[in-house]
Protein backbone atom coordinates (compact mmCIF):
# COMPACT_ATOMS: atom_id res chain seq x y z
CA UNK A 1 0.00 0.00 0.00
CA UNK A 2 2.57 2.34 0.95
CA UNK A 3 5.19 1.38 -2.07
CA UNK A 4 1.92 2.07 -4.32
CA UNK A 5 1.06 5.57 -3.23
CA UNK A 6 4.44 5.83 -3.36
CA UNK A 7 4.48 4.87 -6.82
CA UNK A 8 1.84 7.33 -7.15
CA UNK A 9 3.38 10.72 -5.86
CA UNK A 10 6.44 10.32 -7.68
CA UNK A 11 4.46 9.99 -10.63
CA UNK A 12 2.39 13.20 -10.06
CA UNK A 13 5.71 14.53 -9.58
CA UNK A 14 7.22 13.54 -12.84
CA UNK A 15 4.27 14.95 -14.34
CA UNK A 16 3.97 18.23 -12.55
CA UNK A 17 7.90 18.51 -13.71
CA UNK A 18 7.41 17.77 -17.07
CA UNK A 19 4.50 20.11 -17.19
CA UNK A 20 6.51 22.84 -15.70
CA UNK A 21 9.14 22.49 -18.09
CA UNK A 22 6.89 22.62 -21.13
CA UNK A 23 5.19 25.90 -19.65
CA UNK A 24 8.62 27.06 -18.96
CA UNK A 25 9.68 27.08 -22.76
CA UNK A 26 6.59 28.40 -23.80
CA UNK A 27 6.77 31.31 -20.88
CA UNK A 28 10.76 31.42 -22.09
CA UNK A 29 9.05 32.56 -25.33
CA UNK A 30 6.43 34.82 -24.64
CA UNK A 31 9.41 36.78 -22.22
CA UNK A 32 11.70 36.74 -25.32
CA UNK A 33 8.66 38.82 -27.39
CA UNK A 34 8.23 41.24 -24.72
CA UNK A 35 6.61 39.65 -21.55
CA UNK A 36 2.83 38.08 -20.97
CA UNK A 37 2.14 41.36 -18.41
CA UNK A 38 3.38 43.85 -20.82
CA UNK A 39 0.99 42.10 -23.57
CA UNK A 40 -1.97 41.96 -21.39
CA UNK A 41 -1.00 45.78 -19.92
CA UNK A 42 -2.75 46.76 -23.40
CA UNK A 43 -6.29 46.98 -23.91
CA UNK A 44 -6.15 47.22 -27.79
CA UNK A 45 -4.00 46.83 -30.75
CA UNK A 46 -4.86 48.01 -34.29
CA UNK A 47 -2.15 47.79 -37.25
CA UNK A 48 -2.46 47.78 -41.02
CA UNK A 49 -2.18 44.14 -43.01
CA UNK A 50 -1.48 43.57 -46.58
CA UNK A 51 -2.04 40.30 -47.63
CA UNK A 52 -0.38 38.84 -50.69
CA UNK A 53 -1.48 35.51 -52.47
CA UNK A 54 -1.32 34.37 -55.81
CA UNK A 55 -4.46 35.50 -56.65
CA UNK A 56 -3.52 38.93 -55.51
CA UNK A 57 -3.24 41.79 -52.80
CA UNK A 58 -5.68 42.63 -50.47
CA UNK A 59 -5.11 45.63 -47.64
CA UNK A 60 -7.20 45.89 -44.23
CA UNK A 61 -6.96 48.12 -41.14
CA UNK A 62 -7.60 45.82 -38.03
CA UNK A 63 -8.42 47.21 -34.31
CA UNK A 64 -9.42 44.60 -31.67
CA UNK A 65 -9.98 44.99 -27.78
CA UNK A 66 -7.52 42.74 -26.37
CA UNK A 67 -9.15 41.72 -23.18
CA UNK A 68 -12.64 41.39 -24.97
CA UNK A 69 -11.41 40.09 -27.91
CA UNK A 70 -13.91 42.37 -30.29
CA UNK A 71 -12.65 43.72 -33.72
CA UNK A 72 -13.21 45.43 -36.30
CA UNK A 73 -11.54 45.10 -39.90
CA UNK A 74 -11.87 47.60 -42.78
CA UNK A 75 -11.21 47.54 -46.13
CA UNK A 76 -12.39 48.96 -49.65
CA UNK A 77 -14.55 45.97 -50.17
CA UNK A 78 -16.35 44.87 -46.83
CA UNK A 79 -16.07 45.62 -43.05
CA UNK A 80 -16.26 42.63 -40.61
CA UNK A 81 -16.63 42.88 -36.89
CA UNK A 82 -17.67 40.66 -33.76
CA UNK A 83 -18.68 42.28 -30.21
CA UNK A 84 -19.79 39.89 -27.15
CA UNK A 85 -19.28 36.56 -29.59
CA UNK A 86 -21.37 37.97 -32.62
CA UNK A 87 -19.55 38.29 -36.03
CA UNK A 88 -21.47 40.37 -38.31
CA UNK A 89 -20.20 42.01 -42.41
CA UNK A 90 -21.44 43.94 -44.76
CA UNK A 91 -21.84 44.39 -47.68
CA UNK A 92 -22.41 40.01 -47.54
CA UNK A 93 -21.55 36.82 -46.52
CA UNK A 94 -19.52 36.39 -49.49
CA UNK A 95 -18.00 39.32 -49.66
CA UNK A 96 -14.46 37.38 -48.24
CA UNK A 97 -14.85 35.33 -51.51
CA UNK A 98 -16.12 32.28 -49.91
CA UNK A 99 -14.13 31.84 -46.60
CA UNK A 100 -16.31 31.78 -43.66
CA UNK A 101 -16.41 34.94 -41.60
CA UNK A 102 -16.31 33.84 -38.78
CA UNK A 103 -13.08 32.01 -39.46
CA UNK A 104 -11.36 34.67 -40.68
CA UNK A 105 -12.26 37.52 -38.14
CA UNK A 106 -9.56 36.46 -35.62
CA UNK A 107 -7.24 34.60 -37.58
CA UNK A 108 -4.83 36.83 -38.80
CA UNK A 109 -5.26 38.80 -35.58
CA UNK A 110 -4.36 35.32 -34.14
CA UNK A 111 -1.05 34.24 -36.35
CA UNK A 112 0.06 38.27 -34.85
CA UNK A 113 -0.45 37.41 -31.32
CA UNK A 114 1.99 34.67 -31.27
CA UNK A 115 3.36 33.84 -29.47
CA UNK A 116 1.73 35.44 -26.44
CA UNK A 117 -2.01 34.03 -27.37
CA UNK A 118 -0.41 30.35 -26.52
CA UNK A 119 -1.13 31.60 -23.07
CA UNK A 120 -4.58 32.17 -23.16
CA UNK A 121 -7.19 30.81 -21.08
CA UNK A 122 -8.15 27.12 -22.47
CA UNK A 123 -4.56 26.71 -24.02
CA UNK A 124 -2.70 23.57 -23.33
CA UNK A 125 0.92 23.01 -23.96
CA UNK A 126 3.15 19.45 -24.81
CA UNK A 127 6.27 19.09 -25.08
CA UNK A 128 7.96 17.31 -28.83
CA UNK A 129 11.09 17.70 -27.70
CA UNK A 130 13.62 18.74 -30.24
CA UNK A 131 13.53 19.15 -33.97
CA UNK A 132 15.63 20.57 -37.06
CA UNK A 133 14.38 22.84 -39.39
CA UNK A 134 16.66 24.56 -42.37
CA UNK A 135 19.69 22.90 -40.67
CA UNK A 136 18.81 24.41 -36.97
CA UNK A 137 17.28 23.52 -33.38
CA UNK A 138 14.16 24.11 -31.56
CA UNK A 139 12.33 23.58 -29.14
CA UNK A 140 8.90 22.34 -30.42
CA UNK A 141 5.59 22.61 -28.36
CA UNK A 142 2.04 21.38 -29.20
CA UNK A 143 -0.73 24.10 -28.33
CA UNK A 144 -4.07 21.93 -27.84
CA UNK A 145 -7.06 23.69 -26.34
CA UNK A 146 -9.57 22.42 -24.26
CA UNK A 147 -13.18 21.47 -24.96
CA UNK A 148 -15.35 24.51 -26.02
CA UNK A 149 -12.80 27.20 -26.68
CA UNK A 150 -13.55 29.06 -29.23
CA UNK A 151 -15.40 28.05 -32.60
CA UNK A 152 -12.67 25.38 -33.57
CA UNK A 153 -11.41 23.49 -30.42
CA UNK A 154 -9.90 20.82 -32.14
CA UNK A 155 -7.41 23.71 -33.70
CA UNK A 156 -3.50 22.56 -32.69
CA UNK A 157 -0.37 24.95 -33.22
CA UNK A 158 3.12 23.23 -33.13
CA UNK A 159 5.65 25.81 -32.12
CA UNK A 160 9.04 26.04 -33.18
CA UNK A 161 11.37 27.99 -30.12
CA UNK A 162 14.86 28.96 -30.66
CA UNK A 163 16.41 28.00 -27.87
CA UNK A 164 18.72 30.28 -27.55
CA UNK A 165 16.96 33.45 -27.76
CA UNK A 166 13.51 32.07 -27.33
CA UNK A 167 12.20 33.42 -30.49
CA UNK A 168 9.09 31.94 -32.37
CA UNK A 169 10.57 30.47 -35.72
CA UNK A 170 7.16 28.67 -36.89
CA UNK A 171 4.27 27.68 -36.22
CA UNK A 172 2.20 24.31 -38.04
CA UNK A 173 -1.28 24.20 -37.60
CA UNK A 174 -4.19 22.98 -39.10
CA UNK A 175 -7.65 24.21 -40.12
CA UNK A 176 -10.90 22.55 -38.29
CA UNK A 177 -13.30 25.12 -38.34
CA UNK A 178 -16.50 22.76 -39.39
CA UNK A 179 -17.11 24.25 -43.45
CA UNK A 180 -13.05 23.74 -44.22
CA UNK A 181 -12.72 20.90 -41.66
CA UNK A 182 -15.47 19.06 -44.11
CA UNK A 183 -16.31 16.13 -41.62
CA UNK A 184 -12.28 15.06 -42.40
CA UNK A 185 -11.03 12.87 -39.29
CA UNK A 186 -8.10 15.35 -37.11
CA UNK A 187 -5.16 13.03 -38.85
CA UNK A 188 -6.61 13.16 -41.93
CA UNK A 189 -6.35 17.01 -42.03
CA UNK A 190 -3.49 18.49 -44.13
CA UNK A 191 -0.92 20.93 -42.09
CA UNK A 192 0.44 23.71 -43.13
CA UNK A 193 3.39 26.39 -41.42
CA UNK A 194 3.29 30.02 -40.82
CA UNK A 195 7.64 30.95 -41.31
CA UNK A 196 7.75 34.19 -39.30
CA UNK A 197 10.43 36.06 -41.46
CA UNK A 198 10.89 39.10 -39.97
CA UNK A 199 9.64 40.79 -36.68
CA UNK A 200 9.57 44.53 -35.75
CA UNK A 201 9.30 46.24 -32.13
CA UNK A 202 6.18 47.80 -30.65
CA UNK A 203 5.31 49.55 -27.41
CA UNK A 204 8.12 47.17 -25.88
CA UNK A 205 6.77 43.88 -27.48
CA UNK A 206 8.45 42.26 -30.14
CA UNK A 207 5.36 41.25 -33.08
CA UNK A 208 5.54 39.89 -36.38
CA UNK A 209 6.38 42.02 -39.51
CA UNK A 210 6.35 39.62 -42.31
CA UNK A 211 5.35 35.60 -42.34
CA UNK A 212 4.81 33.78 -44.65
CA UNK A 213 2.45 30.65 -45.66
CA UNK A 214 3.48 27.20 -46.82
CA UNK A 215 2.52 23.63 -47.13
CA UNK A 216 3.74 21.21 -44.49
CA UNK A 217 5.04 17.78 -44.98
CA UNK A 218 7.80 15.43 -44.17
CA UNK A 219 8.51 17.91 -41.26
CA UNK A 220 9.89 20.84 -43.33
CA UNK A 221 7.66 23.27 -45.75
CA UNK A 222 6.93 22.38 -49.36
CA UNK A 223 6.15 23.97 -52.71
CA UNK A 224 5.75 28.29 -52.96
CA UNK A 225 4.70 30.53 -50.87
CA UNK A 226 0.52 30.29 -50.47
CA UNK A 227 0.79 33.64 -49.08
CA UNK A 228 2.49 36.73 -46.94
CA UNK A 229 1.23 38.83 -44.11
CA UNK A 230 3.08 42.25 -43.64
CA UNK A 231 2.02 44.12 -40.53
CA UNK A 232 2.59 47.95 -40.39
CA UNK A 233 1.57 51.10 -38.60
CA UNK A 234 1.13 48.88 -35.63
CA UNK A 235 -0.12 50.46 -32.24
CA UNK A 236 -1.10 49.22 -28.95
CA UNK A 237 -2.83 50.97 -26.29
CA UNK A 238 -3.85 51.10 -22.64
CA UNK A 239 -7.10 51.95 -22.86
CA UNK A 240 -9.86 49.64 -24.39
CA UNK A 241 -12.05 50.87 -27.44
CA UNK A 242 -14.92 52.42 -27.13
CA UNK A 243 -17.58 49.27 -27.54
CA UNK A 244 -19.52 51.64 -30.05
CA UNK A 245 -16.70 51.34 -32.77
CA UNK A 246 -17.28 47.27 -33.14
CA UNK A 247 -21.52 47.59 -32.56
CA UNK A 248 -23.40 46.01 -35.89
CA UNK A 249 -24.49 48.59 -38.22
CA UNK A 250 -28.38 48.37 -39.84
CA UNK A 251 -27.36 47.33 -42.66
CA UNK A 252 -24.80 44.36 -41.92
CA UNK A 253 -25.65 40.68 -41.84
CA UNK A 254 -24.39 38.11 -38.66
CA UNK A 255 -22.20 35.29 -40.06
CA UNK A 256 -23.54 32.21 -38.95
CA UNK A 257 -20.89 29.08 -37.67
CA UNK A 258 -20.66 27.45 -40.59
Amino acid sequence: MTRNIAASLLAILISLSASSAVHAQIERSVEAHGGVAKWRSFGSVEYDLTYERPKGEKREHQLFDLRTRDGLITSADYTLGATKGEVWIKPGIEALGGTPPRFYMWTPFYFFGMPFVFADPGAKQESLGRKTFQGAEYDVVKITYEAGTGDSPDDFYIAYVDPSSGRLKLAIYVVTYPSLRKGKPLEELEQHAIVFEEWQEADGLTIPKTAAYYDWKNETIEGDVLGRMRFAGVRFSTRQPDTSKFAKPADAIVAPLQ
